[in-house]
């Protein structure tokens, strides 16, 4: 069912104003209900019925009474059905006995299908809830899916009271079997000390619940060690022992935010069975994300004490050539020293060598090596004593455990150096400082070794941890072993991937020749110039944009009218109705309604709540406040984006801007508050940032966006985004150098989507062949000395397409997949048969970018759309993200959307403009208007949109379409103004 029904899904009376598309999608009627509609004997009975019939159509439900049509009804039915439309009173009066309404209800049922429920499908509906509202919890959207369901399956709406029942008795069912589940997994001695210690206060003076909700204010060892207070306690409480398998992630995070949401004192008045799922989801997932803000504060640490150490030895160039001077000074008097025997001349030359580095290379890693142990303080060494305290796992011994047990029993013992057997092999670019007789600098250099390869491993998922989201184990995050061996050649099909490896590789490796040949062939016409430095293209010229553009685009501008944002914002809203979706039902009333938009300009320009109740008249910062909270829900937030998005491309305009199955996705920075752990130095800007990153079609509109930690690789994320949205087909993602590796590459042709970089230096990347390949002699110079070899893909083929399955079907995130196996995989069997892969598809698209002008203009074309939409992004936002939006994930997210979400409304807003003003071009502007001109007229003017000042919103404009059933309060509107 398409978006725009849904909101009219369960009405029980005509709505006030109908656009012409819902006329004819809702109100055109087959040969069959035409035979019913003329059977009636009189045109009043044939247009009562016809109503009826569109109505039930439309909704789902019987028209009770016709109290208003609407003028434009009447016309389309007079024209649809060729008969004398009446007036309004006599087809009231047609109702006035019963029967007639009756008998033409049954006839309208019993024409489209419909049937009245029964009790049996009434506990068909009970059945299939009983699933969905473990997964799907917001009542209302769960109220929209049940209306959804009924109608699909031709089962008449009959009012929302039963359907509530449904939903209460379907919630009672799952949460008793959810119960007895956990009940059965952890004794019930420790449900009830889990439960009292949740009505216990905390020594910090807050309740226990809200000392475990609080989120690290900064990045430090303090916030670090806090929340590693909280993994003691709860492990204390063998919240770690009692894991609750039987419980998804989904539903432990639900059950977990209900329980945040309310105060301890209501928590405890919550009937018996919910009150125990709450507390024990809500233990689990506080001792899970106290490990991952722990593991991912400690790899940060670590990440910062390797990048000071790095600075602090470029910073020690200028010192280090003052020595070198000093030590020229003092060859240079041994050598005129004549005084000196040449034993002794050269004893001396040699101590003058050795205090400035002997015969070491000095390279840059060495001196940062060196550095950190002048840097390793007290912190580090608290630090480890935590990380020594934490259950790590690894599927096969590794040096960072060992390290970490031997670390344990130094400091248990408390000795002061470190023992003369290394209990740890940590990389032989630590021997000689282990090595060092100093014991006790030799143990600075073990403590600052076991760090590095501990961050390492985490980043690799070599070692893990089981009460964890982020750092959890690779074979959890795989579809498990026993399930795959059953389903695999489902996975198989659906991935349209083959049984045999070669039969995947041989293809790629032809295509691959060819494409080599077709580069030697355009070298030697002097299309490219290839020579030791690489593959030189001649500068693409730029594209000349017609006379006939700019007229066209000047008539259409000017046919534009400004208008107030709050103003755009309504009217894309009378169009998709993306407030009910963000509500999860009608508004209720005026200021409701602007509540609404409230909370979703305060996420999406990162005004305070109280600074947005300034700029609407009328409304509080704390209803503001709870109006945030009501949308700050990831799923309503998606589907009103997808609302808008479908809207924007309904229009023809749309499909002239570019291709259908082509995205790219791209970065775009927000600065935060400086205290925030999540927050980043942006590279460009010099100022703590938090990345927003968006998913953008050819045919412009944001399909989907997430926030990420500047500073990351982000080919993780470029694939997420094509992968968990629904909105459109995507084939091709057109991304730049940082969303591009070679096993990302990999897995998205696994998956099937092509990941087209804009590499930075193209010309001077080498090209991959096997040794098989005849290359030509032409592009010797530019063939890589390391061989691909993809036939190490084949003893592992069957494990790599179960990584590619668990990302397809979202059992595991490819952001997740790609940060296992980002380099510190290097290395492993299956990350190097990725990798083998990944520079035969870099070779193939290098070779067609350097070939093919049209195509290399083509990604640049749409990788430049998205930078205009971040221009159109950073028009709306007003400020610094504030520090209580960065505390949580889910908050986060809620900021992504929401300034997504009024990105669409702004494009969308214009692209119906720009269709309509098409049609009311002159004949000669209007022969201008073809898709190769239109193409270069892009849906984003913001000189057409305010974007400051007071948010008036025009209610009066749009209340038929977006309070129908409300009237309209002419007092409530005048004092508004």
């Amino acid at each position: 069912m398409q978006y725009w029904q849904t909101p009219y899904l369960g009405l029980r009376s005509i709505p006030k104003e109908l656009n012409q598309f819902e006329l004819n999608a809702f109100f055109t009627y087959s040969p069959k209900e035409q035979r019913a509609i003329f059977a009636k004997r009189d045109t009043l009975h044939r247009l009562a019925l016809a109503l009826q019939i569109g109505f039930i159509r439309m909704t789902g439900s019987v028209l009770a009474a016709v109290k208003v049509v609407p003028a434009e009804l009447w016309v389309h039915l007079g024209k649809t059905l060729d008969l004398a439309t009446p007036d309004i009173a006599s087809l009231r009066s047609l109702y006035r006995r019963q029967r007639t309404l009756f008998t033409h209800q049954n006839v309208a049922i019993e024409t489209l299908g419909f049937v009245r429920m029964s009790e049996h499908q009434r506990r068909a509906l009970v059945r299939h809830l009983r699933v969905e509202v473990l997964s799907e919890f917001d009542r209302h959207r769960l109220m929209t899916h049940v209306k959804t369901w009924l109608y699909e399956h031709g089962i008449l709406i009959e009012g929302e009271r039963p359907l509530k029942s449904a939903i209460d008795v379907a919630l009672t069912l799952a949460e008793d079997e959810l119960g007895g589940r956990l009940r059965e997994d952890v004794p019930a001695e420790v449900l009830a000390t889990w439960m009292q210690a949740c009505a216990d206060p905390h020594r910090s003076g807050l309740s226990f619940q809200q000392w475990l909700s609080q989120a690290p204010r900064r990045q430090s060892i303090a916030q670090i060690r806090e929340q590693f207070d909280r993994v003691q306690h709860l492990t204390q409480m063998d919240v770690a022992t009692y894991a609750i398998p039987s419980v998804s992630d989904h539903i432990k995070r639900h059950y977990a935010q209900a329980m945040a949401d309310r105060p301890p004192s209501v928590s405890q008045r919550i009937a018996e069975t919910r009150r125990t799922i709450e507390v024990a989801c809500f233990l689990h997932t506080a001792l899970c994300t106290a490990t991952d803000r722990v593991l991912a504060m400690t790899r940060q640490h670590v990440a910062d004490l390797w990048g000071n150490g790095m600075r602090a030895v470029v910073q020690s160039a200028e010192a280090r050539a003052r020595t070198l001077t000093t030590f020229a000074k003092e060859v240079r008097e041994l050598a005129l020293d004549q005084s000196l025997r040449e034993k002794e001349l050269r004893t001396a030359i040699l101590r003058a060598v050795e205090q400035v580095g002997g015969g070491k290379k000095l390279s840059r890693a060495h001196l940062t090596r060196e550095q950190l142990l002048v840097q390793n303080n007290r912190h580090s060494r608290s630090l480890l004593k935590m990380l020594c305290a934490l259950p790590f796992e690894s599927v096969a011994p590794h040096p960072a455990r060992q390290a970490l047990d031997a670390l344990r029993e130094i400091y248990r013992q408390r000795k002061p150096a470190l023992p003369e057997e290394i209990p740890a092999h940590l990389g032989k670019v630590w021997d000689e400082m282990l090595g060092d007789p100093d014991r006790q600098r030799a143990l600075n250099a073990f403590e600052v070794a076991t760090l590095l390869a501990l961050r390492r491993a985490l980043k690799n998922g070599s070692v893990y941890v089981a009460h964890s989201f982020s750092f959890r184990s690779r074979e959890s995050m795989l579809i498990p072993s026993e399930e795959w061996t059953k389903q695999k050649t489902h996975h198989y099909a659906r991935l349209k991937l083959p049984r045999d490896a070669k039969e995947f590789t041989e293809p790629l490796i032809e295509e691959v020749t060819r494409q080599l040949q077709h580069l030697d062939k355009a070298a030697q016409a002097g299309e490219v110039t290839v020579d030791k430095a690489g593959v030189h293209l001649p500068k693409l010229p730029a594209e000349e944009v017609p006379e006939a553009v700019v007229a066209l685009r000047e008539a259409l501008m000017d046919r534009m009218e400004a208008e107030e944002l709050p103003g755009v914002m309504m009217e894309v809203d009378s169009h998709t109705r993306f407030s009910w979706m963000l509500l999860g039902r009608e508004p209720r009333s005026i200021d409701e309604l602007r509540l609404v938009y409230a909370g979703l300009l305060a996420h999406g320009t990162a005004l305070s709540a109280a600074e947005t109740a300034r700029m609407m008249p009328g409304l509080t910062a704390d209803a503001v406040n709870q109006s945030m909270s009501w949308i700050a829900q990831e799923k309503r937030l998606r589907e009103a984006n997808t609302a808008v998005f479908e809207y924007m491309h309904s229009h023809p305009i749309a499909e002239s801007w570019g291709r259908a199955d082509l995205a790219s996705a791209d970065m775009m920075s927000r600065e935060t508050v400086k205290s925030s752990p999540l927050a980043r130095r942006d590279p460009r800007t010099k100022k703590k940032s938090i990345g927003i990153y968006t998913h953008i079609h050819d045919r412009w509109g944001i399909f989907y966006d997430q926030p990420i930690v500047l500073g990351e690789r982000q080919a993780g994320v470029a694939l997420e985004g094509v992968l968990r949205q629904s909105a459109v087909t995507i084939n091709q993602l057109a991304v730049d150098t940082h969303g591009q590796t070679e096993f990302g590459m990999s897995l998205g042709k696994s998956v099937g989507k092509d990941v087209c970089p804009r590499l930075r230096d193209a010309s001077a990347h080498k090209l991959y062949v096997t040794a098989s390949m005849t290359v030509p002699e032409g592009l010797r110079s530019v063939i890589a000395k390391n061989r691909a070899h993809p036939e190490k893909i084949e003893p592992v083929w069957d494990e790599w397409v179960r990584m590619a399955a668990s990302t397809h079907i979202g059992k595991a995130s490819a952001v997740d997949i790609l940060s296992r196996f980002g380099s510190a995989a290097a290395g492993e069997q299956l990350y190097d048969a990725g990798v083998q892969i990944g520079r035969l598809l870099l070779t193939l698209y290098l070779c067609r970018w350097f070939t093919l002008p049209d195509f290399r203009r083509e990604i640049l074309r749409t990788l430049n759309h998205g930078e205009r939409v971040h221009v159109l992004e950073h028009a709306l936002e007003t400020g610094k993200v504030p520090r209580h939006q960065m505390g949580h994930q889910a908050r986060l997210r809620s900021v992504s959307s929401s300034i997504t979400l009024l990105s669409n409304i702004v494009m969308a807003w214009t692209t119906a403009h720009m269709q309509q003003s098409l049609v009311t071009l002159p004949d000669d502007i209007a022969a201008l208007a073809v898709p190769e001109n239109l193409r270069h007229i892009a849906p984003i003017q913001e000189r057409l949109v305010n974007f400051r000042g007071l948010f008036l919103f025009p209610i009066e404009r749009y209340m038929a379409r977006l309070l129908p059933t409300l009237q309209p309060i002419r007092p409530v509107l005048r004092s508004m103004r």
